[in-house]
């Protein structure tokens, strides 16, 4: 029974719909999952002005999109390089919540930094512009997450990852653009 009620505890810790250590995080999601996005938008920009990296990465998407703003390119990649800064060390900045801990609002920092790295190169490509960066950039996301996808969200159907696939595909697309 206690292993029972063990394993439950740490399912139940580790799972999309337990405890979030990012405040407002999930309110943040759920609004941009259900289309609110002005409502998202402002979440998002008040926690990133608080200095959470999780906060920093959404703004950066919203500006590229122009979700719940005037699309702004430059603000995006203002956003996306304050969250890339915000890499840390342990098990929180990495994600793992069963046993570690944390500052709230820096839990699974490392995988907001790939992916605000990520669409820095991204934005680099589709502009045109900044081909070396991009793909200094791309090559760090690829070093950095280690051939494995990387955990964005869970709140979206299916849950969200950036996969391997989409960073060397990226690659692929900036090498050509540099021959």
């Amino acid at each position: 029974m206690k292993y029972i009620f063990s394993l439950s505890l740490i399912l139940f810790l580790s799972a999309c719909a337990g405890p979030n250590p990012n405040p407002g995080e999930r309110t943040t999601d759920v609004a941009w999952n259900s289309g609110r996005f002005d409502q998202a938008f402002s979440l998002a920009r008040e926690q990133a002005a608080k200095g959470y990296p999780w906060a920093q990465l959404r703004l950066g998407i919203f500006y590229t999109n122009g979700w719940g703003t005037d699309k702004d390119l430059e603000a995006a990649e203002y956003w996306y390089k304050k969250a890339l800064k915000q890499k840390g060390t342990g098990n929180w900045a990495e994600g793992l919540i069963v046993g570690a801990t944390g500052e709230p609002g820096y839990f699974n920092q490392n995988s907001d930094a790939i992916i605000a790295e990520y669409n820095i190169a991204l934005n680099y490509y589709t502009q045109n512009k900044k081909m070396n960066e991009a793909q200094t950039h791309i090559n760090n996301v690829i070093n950095e997450s280690k051939g494995k996808s990387v955990f964005f969200c869970c709140e979206f159907s299916g849950g969200r990852y950036f996969t391997q696939d989409q960073f060397n595909d990226l690659k692929g697309k900036v090498e050509s653009k540099l021959k």
